[in-house]
């Protein structure tokens, strides 16, 4: 019944609070943090009263913000996209509920991305107490990065998940550049040869070549490992690599890296080694550019 209940819910749950409508969360630059956390409050408060006996089961949207409700190895899942970039999986637990914390979250961003902030101030430093990663708006708490909280694209290594999801997100609010180390923790280490930051465990395997992606014309079809295709995902197609295979891929023109896992065949065109799905290549530069020069990690 949890789940089920969980399950339904999210579009027509935030655009009815208030009569308000989405855009009725923003505030004004000047806005204090109290303040908004008091109104977001009172937002997550008629979101669960809504969730309670709605029916719908749709992406939730914000501003800036796409909330995608999933699950995870039975668990409920929501995977925020900030400007149609994945940044961070919300998993359920037995005492945080993944669309409320993310929710959360996406009031916060759509606020900070009206303000037009320095992303040079966003942060992550270690929580030695609570062995978690704290990522920060200047001094402000914007969300914590653990077991529960992860990267869509996660590795093995916490630590440069963590890393990850704040450069993007330093990106994305400002074309910031890339932190190369965590607050109280050092955990990877810059190469050089290609000036992109990688994490120094579990590369095992790597090759260079052309990376393309495919997305709309086949989203929803069945790829080649029997699963349906969805553009938005971070997957890929390889001629040979089993499926499941997790592959770091890195744009070399701008160090831009992503995980991916192997679920389709490809690519079909002669010069090039992996086919990315259109969410994958946005994440690291490639859509736009149709093909771009990669390095790619075999991660298991």
């Amino acid at each position: 019944m949890r789940n089920n209940t969980w399950k339904k819910a999210v579009v027509s749950a935030l655009t009815t609070i208030l009569g308000l409508g989405i855009t009725g969360f923003l505030f004004a630059p000047n806005v204090k943090a109290d303040n908004y956390q008091k109104q977001g409050d009172t937002a997550l408060s008629s979101v669960n009263n809504v969730i309670a006996r709605t029916s719908i089961t749709p992406v939730q949207e914000f501003l800036t913000v796409k909330l995608y409700p999933h699950q995870i190895k039975n668990r409920n899942a929501v995977t925020l996209h900030f400007q149609n970039i994945p940044l961070l999986t919300f998993l359920d637990t037995p005492n945080h509920s993944a669309i409320e914390q993310a929710t959360k979250l996406a009031l916060r961003l759509d606020q900070l991305s009206n303000q037009s902030i320095d992303a040079n101030e966003i942060n992550i430093s270690w929580n030695s107490t609570s062995k978690d990663y704290s990522l920060k708006f200047q001094q402000e708490e914007l969300v914590r990065v653990n077991k529960n909280i992860i990267l869509p694209d996660a590795t093995k290594n916490l630590s440069h998940d963590a890393l990850q999801a704040t450069n993007r997100l330093r990106r994305l609010m400002g074309n910031a550049a890339p932190l190369t180390e965590i607050k109280g923790k050092q955990v990877v280490k810059a190469d050089s040869k290609m000036g992109s930051f990688v994490a120094v465990k579990n590369l095992r395997k790597a090759a260079q070549g052309i990376a393309s992606w495919y997305g709309p014309g086949f989203h929803g079809r069945r790829t080649a490992s029997g699963e349906r295709f969805n553009q938005h995902d971070l997957t890929a197609a390889h001629r040979s690599l089993p499926f499941g295979t997790r592959v770091q891929v890195t744009n070399m023109r701008n160090g831009r890296s992503v995980v991916v896992r192997i679920n389709d065949r490809g690519p079909h065109v002669r010069g090039r080694i992996i086919d990315l799905s259109a969410g994958a290549a946005r994440v690291i530069g490639v859509k736009s550019s149709g093909v771009a020069p990669i390095r790619m990690q075999i991660l298991n």
